[in-house]
């Protein structure tokens, strides 16, 4: 892989657990050669945000994602609890290129979906009003249909384009795992790059017909052609971020993962 585009590659955090320091985590990143990180809530507080923005600088790290926000149906589920102003505030002083926004899921027993589209409609134009004044870009995030109770109840790539169109801080954050199976995908890939403001990849594990985990590239369930088709878009300049869980990982070393992404990405490519 060449220098220049494995500096469009970025790892999320949340790779990560308890046992691997944040310091230690962005170090890895920049060995890698990639010049970007996605934080998150945890390196926040495990670092303070000013110790946490001298990490990044030292390291040479800019921030491709600040995960996350909204949660706008059923209250924030994040153990570490702070506000979406804090989030956007976050944003700000991390010079994030993007704020990811989980809408929030129905709940159990549910609301009605409608109702909890409205719900986020207004939670998210609020957002979008307060993080526009603060000069941040907000990346809503499709969730995979399966997690509707719990995670997001806008599923489709269509349906958050719809959301974010009215605002001009405001497109897609698309990740591989909840949106594979979208049958737009393909034609937003080809024809509407504009409104993507990040990508974030990983290979599917699947059960019973179910994504029910992440793995890199090389190991999960869509194959390499499939893979190839989203990984080899020409006239995307933005950033490819690994989001892989530590639960994921089941004992494996994330700074072994970290390495081995800009080969893996390379290799897809080729395929």
């Amino acid at each position: 892989m060449t220098k220049s585009h494995t500096q469009n590659l970025s790892v999320n955090h949340y790779i990560c657990g308890d046992d691997t320091p944040f310091p230690k985590f962005a170090s890895a990143v920049r060995k890698a050669g990639m010049t970007s990180v996605g934080v998150t809530r945890a390196a926040i507080y495990e670092m303070g945000i000013k110790d946490l923005a001298r990490c990044l600088n030292d390291e040479g790290l800019g921030v491709s994602s600040l995960n996350s926000a909204g949660y706008f149906t059923l209250g924030d589920p994040n153990p570490v609890q702070y506000s979406n102003q804090e989030m956007v505030e976050f944003a700000a002083e991390l010079s994030a290129d993007v704020l990811c926004v989980i809408t929030g899921g129905l709940g159990t027993p549910s609301i009605l979906l409608g109702d909890a589209h409205k719900i986020v409609e207004e939670g998210f134009s609020e957002l979008a009003e307060y993080a526009a004044s603060a000069g941040i870009s907000l990346g809503l995030e499709p969730i995979y249909p399966a997690d509707i109770l719990t995670k997001g109840c806008i599923n489709s790539c269509a349906h958050g384009l719809k959301i974010v169109e009215p605002y001009g801080n405001a497109k897609l954050i698309l990740d591989l795992y909840h949106s594979w199976w979208d049958p737009d995908l393909p034609r937003l890939l080809r024809d509407q790059l504009d409104k993507i403001a990040l990508l974030q990849i990983c290979n599917p594990r699947f059960e019973n017909g179910l994504a029910v985990g992440r793995e890199p590239l090389l190991s999960g369930g869509l194959d390499r052609v499939e893979l190839q088709k989203i990984v080899t878009q020409p006239n995307y300049s933005g950033k490819w971020e690994l989001e892989i869980f530590n639960r994921d990982l089941k004992g494996s070393d994330p700074v072994t993962i970290v390495n081995q992404f800009p080969d893996e990405f390379h290799r897809c490519e080729e395929s």
